[in-house]
């Protein structure tokens, strides 16, 4: 049997199953892509034919893929069902306030515990002082994973036993993030229909600041192989539009937000950096 098993190899995934490996846990892994499994095997993990089979293998399963919509599909089945019973499941996929709460009333019922969880940090910060998560849950439940949580390294940040807690926080969280997205977009945009360097743009912005390597990434047209593509920011964008649909809050931000990433989609640009944002933007 397992100490760890992680359902999910994008690049947080892979980055939070190889850390537990570094930390010498035995660790199962699956994939829905089962190629992205064969540097796992190499490095001696074991590869799970089935999620069912995932799941069966340790007494903890970490998930990490696009959303827990997506999570749900490949858990809500009868085979999945039979093996939870008593086990863990860590979601950190990206969800909103009702996703997490219905995952976890499922997985309740078929008598797992549930935390539902968020990173608050780059892939490439997974084990080092500078990675972050939340979780939030049954106090029992997350004291009992906190070793292995520790694992990861930096700072986990427990939100108490409202299930609700670590989607909501982490959507909130981000909605600065999108804001410097589109305010740094559209200052690129505006030098550039005045004629202005956007070396000059970029000076004006603190050394080693987000928004400075932004205004750099248009300037240099630097768009492929992100680390966290527009995809995937855009997958956490309708989530905050959902939320506030949801809570019946205004959602005039998202919405604007929201629809800018959807074109940016429709313009075939999922695959690349988020400040390829200006490209649509650029469009009359």
């Amino acid at each position: 049997m397992g100490d760890v098993s992680v359902l999910g190899l994008g690049n947080m995934g892979a980055a939070l199953a190889r850390t537990f490996g570094s930390a010498g846990k035995d660790v199962v892994v699956w994939n829905r892509s089962r190629e992205r499994t064969e540097p796992f095997f190499q490095s001696g993990m074991t590869i799970a034919d089935d999620v069912a089979t995932a799941v069966a293998a340790s007494p903890v399963s970490v998930i990490c893929v696009d959303s827990n919509a997506v999570a749900d599909q490949f858990l809500q089945t009868d085979a999945v069902a039979k093996v939870l019973k008593d086990r863990i499941v860590i979601q950190f996929s990206t969800s909103t306030p009702n996703e997490a709460e219905a995952s976890a009333t499922w997985l309740h019922a078929q008598g797992a515990h549930y935390l539902d969880g968020a990173i608050h940090c780059g892939p490439g910060h997974i084990g080092t002082d500078d990675a972050a998560f939340l979780v939030s849950g049954n106090q029992a439940s997350y004291d009992s994973v906190t070793p292995l949580l520790n694992d990861l390294g930096g700072t986990v940040t427990y939100l108490g036993s409202g299930m609700r807690a670590a989607s909501a926080l982490d959507l909130a969280s981000v909605c600065e993030v999108y804001g410097r997205f589109v305010a740094v977009s559209h200052a690129a945009l505006m030098c550039e229909s005045e004629g202005v360097s956007l070396d000059d743009l970029a000076a004006l912005m603190p050394q080693g600041g987000f928004s400075r390597r932004y205004v750099e990434t248009i300037r240099d047209g630097a768009f492929d192989n992100p680390a966290a593509t527009l995809r995937i920011w855009n997958a956490a964008i309708q989530r905050v539009r959902t939320q506030g649909h949801d809570a019946g809050i205004n959602t005039k931000f998202p919405d604007y937000v929201g629809d800018l990433f959807a074109d940016a989609i429709d313009a075939g640009l999922a695959d690349e950096h988020v400040m390829a944002l200006i490209k649509v933007l650029r469009k009359p």
